[in-house]
């Protein structure tokens, strides 16, 4: 991290700005509703104006809009944005869920989605790609950059969802099993779906961070619980 803001290697140019909050801003989301103390607090640091930034309202669905200016702050019913504008910033906020983003480096089109495992079912991947397309984005020209998440070390779950997810993603290896416990791989099904969909494996960077074995830095509801939780904001714009 670079002044306690999480970025990636694949993310980096002079047109892109793009970061994720550690705990040092604080929670940007408290019961529901966007802390724009803190907020502001991340986004001064990156140097970002607050007006000019988005968020979805995140329903674990796989809806995606794409945004042409920067007048609505929050929009409601989505999971995924994108944007084709030049200083209009996209983000979300998360605590275990994937964040993901999305990047044509050569038409300059941008996009962020909220990925958790009711989002990865319904194809909220599939989807910010199927717009992306259709606003002249190429699947060979992005690069995609999924977060820091709750990884396959932690994330453990039933066997009924195991099953629900091999019978979506078949062919990708979507759990581990440690001493008779099911443990999803979030982050693998949905760089497992990018490169299924043409993205290149060299054009997708994927966090090591696993929040719930880093509650020290960013935020986990698995770590830390329902009532202690906040949660962390990942940032994406064009300059």
């Amino acid at each position: 991290m670079i002044n306690n803001i999480y970025k990636f290697k694949i993310l980096e140019s002079k047109k892109l700005i793009h970061g994720v909050s550690s705990k040092l801003f604080g929670s940007i989301k408290n019961n529901g509703i966007i802390n724009k103390k803190n907020l502001k607090k991340f986004l001064d640091a990156m140097r970002v104006d607050i007006k000019t930034v988005i968020f979805p309202e995140q329903v674990h669905g796989s809806r995606v809009v794409a945004i042409n200016d920067s007048k609505k702050n929050y929009i409601l019913n989505a999971d995924g944005l994108i944007t084709n504008k030049k200083n209009v910033f996209l983000g979300i906020v998360t605590a275990d869920c994937l964040p993901v983003i999305f990047y044509d480096n050569k038409t300059g089109i941008i996009g962020i989605a909220h990925a958790g495992y009711k989002g990865l079912l319904s194809g909220i991947v599939e989807e910010m790609l199927k717009v992306m397309k259709k606003m002249g984005a190429d699947v060979e020209n992005m690069k995609i950059a999924i977060g820091p998440a709750i990884g396959v070390c932690c994330y453990e779950v039933s066997q009924e969802r195991i099953k629900m997810f091999k019978d979506v993603f078949k062919g990708i290896k979507t759990h581990k099993i440690r001493k008779g416990k099911y443990f999803l791989d979030l982050k693998n099904i949905a760089k497992q779906s990018l490169m299924s969909e043409g993205v290149a494996e060299s054009n997708i960077e994927v966090s090591d961070i696993c929040t719930k074995d880093n509650v020290k830095d960013f935020y986990s509801f698995r770590g830390e619980g329902p009532k202690n939780f906040g949660e962390f904001a990942t940032i994406v714009g064009i300059l």
